[in-house]
């Protein structure tokens, strides 16, 4: 049995599935994946919970599927949260320098004054995110303790949410018998299994297209600048194909999986694929191009939508290296050439890199979110995973573990 504290567990709690990845941290301070478990999810809609009872299950089937692989008995788990609900904005701080040098509290006070905003009733802030520091004038600064001056600057990224939200997140997860250690906004979680060091540091966009959101984030000199997300995701594509192809939602989820395509200028003129019909009604042989011209005109909506996103906060000259795209959308067959038209930037789509083990197992950007969502647990430091929280105190914690982690950020940022 694997040490306890080297155990680290991501769950990707998502409209269409929910995803287990457990993973031991290896002697290169990486990780191996050593488990992988997934569940149908029917208790999520657009990324929030609707269904305690369904998600609990999804849950715990998902868990017990990785447990099996891997061998771990997992207690608690680092996990995702995503939906129409999450908020964020730029800000700015300043303080005076107490002592003419920068230290820890002054770079705390800042991050403080930052943060200082009137947040709405119900919402709570998930991350506060550092951008730079500016002092005496001197920009583009990561680390200023121990730097001298007298004006201290901060620019950030915050991201707010629902109370509502990850409280149920973690109930549906306490009720299914695990802890909830830390929550973390999907797209960041799937940005640190896809994206290069490289690409973060000259600029790029992470667009993950998931079955119930589409979420975006932005970044430049290795920092976020900006986040969103697009209440369109995989059910829109499946829905527009039971309308169109006058089949059943489950038909054409499968149509959809197997043979998607966005660009009808890759489907031959003489594919064809069988149809079932509803009702008792014998099969239909429809054109392959049918099909792709309905994925398309939905793929190119949600393209034109981030780039008007992209266009409104002016962040398209950022974009040295382009687009990744990961996620369950980015699994269409040709989704990487219409989006790079549409966008009018490259396009690569991003499987989990960077990591051991049953990488082969993981290596699809379904698992994108879980597999980042298990490399920030591990970014802590320490775990949990085998020993049992209070479930009490869970769900009523879930922000004052996210609150207790913004005040350590300091560790974790330098």
């Amino acid at each position: 049995m694997p040490h306890k504290d080297n155990i680290y567990v991501g769950l990707d709690i998502g409209t269409t599935k929910i995803c287990t990845v457990v993973a031991r941290q290896n002697a290169e301070g990486g990780i191996d994946i050593i488990g992988l478990g997934s569940a149908p999810s029917t208790g999520i809609r657009k990324g929030v919970v609707v269904n305690i009872d369904s998600t609990v299950k999804a849950i715990k089937d998902s868990i017990a599927m990785a447990e099996r692989m891997s061998g771990v008995t997992v207690k608690s788990v680092c996990a995702g949260i995503a939906g129409g609900h999450i908020e964020s904005f730029n800000s700015k701080g300043v303080v005076a320098v107490k002592s003419g040098e920068v230290t820890a509290s002054d770079v705390a006070r800042v991050i403080e004054s930052a943060s200082a905003r009137n947040i709405p009733v119900g919402y709570e802030v998930l991350h506060i995110l550092p951008q730079q520091f500016i002092l005496d004038g001197q920009d583009e600064i990561k680390d200023p303790i121990g730097m001298s001056g007298v004006r201290l600057e901060v620019e950030v990224h915050i991201v707010t949410g629902a109370v509502s939200s990850a409280a149920n997140i973690t109930k549906s997860c306490s009720k299914a018998g695990i802890a909830v250690e830390d929550i973390f906004l999907e797209q960041l979680a799937s940005s640190e299994a896809v994206l290069t060091d490289e690409e973060r540091e000259i600029g790029v966009c992470l667009i993950d297209g998931g079955g119930g959101t589409t979420d975006m984030a932005v970044f430049n000199k290795g920092a976020c600048y900006h986040t969103a997300v697009l209440q369109i995701g995989g059910n829109n594509f499946t829905r527009d194909l039971t309308s169109g192809l006058s089949t059943s939602e489950a038909e054409a989820e499968k149509i959809k999986v197997t043979e998607g395509c966005v660009l009808t200028d890759l489907v031959g003129p003489d594919e064809v694929i069988s149809v079932p019909s509803v009702g008792g009604r014998p099969p239909r042989t429809i054109s392959k191009s049918v099909m792709a011209q309905i994925l398309q005109l939905r793929a190119e909506e949600i393209c034109e939508l981030f780039l008007g996103e992209l266009k409104n906060k002016k962040l398209i000259d950022m974009l040295a290296a382009g687009v990744v795209m990961t996620g369950g959308m980015s699994n269409f067959k040709g989704m990487e050439e219409l989006a790079s038209h549409v966008l009018g930037l490259s396009v690569r789509v991003g499987h989990p890199v960077n990591i051991g083990g049953l990488s082969d197992q993981v290596n699809n950007p379904i698992y994108a979110t879980a597999v980042g969502l298990a490399k920030l647990h591990a970014k802590k430091g320490h775990s949990q995973n085998l020993i049992t929280a209070d479930s009490n105190s869970n769900e009523e914690g879930v922000f004052k573990k996210v609150g207790d982690r913004m005040k350590d950020w300091l560790k974790e940022f330098f």
